[in-house]
């Protein structure tokens, strides 16, 4: 916890927590590069495999493409669900990043979409408003975790490797 000089936690202030974790997770992602040269990104990864990012949060959506891109993947961002959509680029998403709530569909009714579809997107879900309830739609509809933001970096790599190991 950040403290002022006189022994008090400053008041919240939401734009700028989101620029700090912005920064920190561009500050890791230039660390990962650094450990993974001379070849980009590590050297266990599948060779350019694509993230599709779903945030309307515009901090998260630069931040995790910057991970997502530091450590070697193809990164790709989206505002909404349906923008995603439209962009008709899931056949070929080895792993969704997705937020849950979001307007007009949500994460969940996403990941729901592209299973109609006959599309099995492994999916790990970020959100700042979790619940056992939400928890548990998400895990029933097949996600493969939700995180709680701000988001570990390390933790979210580790699923989205996960995500995109081959099945064996």
């Amino acid at each position: 916890v950040i403290r002022a000089l006189d022994g008090k936690a400053p008041a919240a202030r939401p734009e700028r927590d989101r620029l700090i974790y912005a920064a920190a997770i561009v500050a890791f992602s230039v660390g990962l590069v650094a450990w993974t040269m001379p070849g980009i990104g590590h050297p266990s990864a599948p060779p350019r495999a694509l993230v599709a990012i779903v945030d309307d949060d515009p901090f998260v959506r630069a931040a995790t493409s910057s991970l997502v891109r530091a450590v070697g993947w193809e990164a790709r961002s989206y505002a909404s669900a349906i923008e995603f959509l439209e962009d008709e680029v899931a056949p070929r998403v080895g792993c969704l990043v997705c937020d849950i709530h979001m307007t007009r569909l949500d994460g969940i009714g996403l990941l729901a979409r592209l299973q109609r579809d006959g599309l099995a997107v492994p999916t790990v879900f970020i959100t700042a408003l979790t619940s056992p309830s939400v928890r548990e739609r998400a895990m029933g509809q097949g996600a493969l975790c939700v995180i709680e933001k701000p988001v570990d970096a390390g933790e979210l790599e580790d699923w989205v490797r996960r995500a995109l190991a081959p099945a064996g």
